[in-house]
């Protein structure tokens, strides 16, 4: 048969036990919420990311719009000097023309 100290002793063991289990229980709970918050923050920051990244999709997509059409301005402006020199061109040569021709009937 045990002693009133020995069971005394037994109890204030088990106690102990009792007292570390329900601490580290408490601690994974503590780190448990402290996961999930870094989780939310985590996901919030990727959201934040990506939202970003969509604006910045959105503000390629215009400066290419853009860049298209200053290509489609620059080839129009390149067929009209182009045309111009053509119509300087065939001016130039009538010009010529008129020059020699009265040049022969004043001779």
């Amino acid at each position: 048969m045990m002693t009133f100290e020995e069971m005394q002793a037994i109890i204030a063991g088990m106690l102990e036990v009792q007292r570390n289990l329900q601490e580290s229980q408490l601690r994974d709970r503590q780190d448990i919420l402290l996961l999930i918050e870094q989780a939310k923050q985590a996901s919030g920051m990727q959201r934040n990311l990506q939202e970003s990244q969509i604006r910045d999709r959105e503000d390629i997509e215009l400066m290419l719009e853009k860049s298209r059409q200053q290509e489609r301005m620059i080839d129009r402006l390149i067929g009209y000097s182009l045309s111009y020199e053509a119509d300087k061109l065939d001016l130039e040569q009538r010009m010529n023309e008129l020059e020699r021709k009265r040049a022969e009937r004043d001779q």
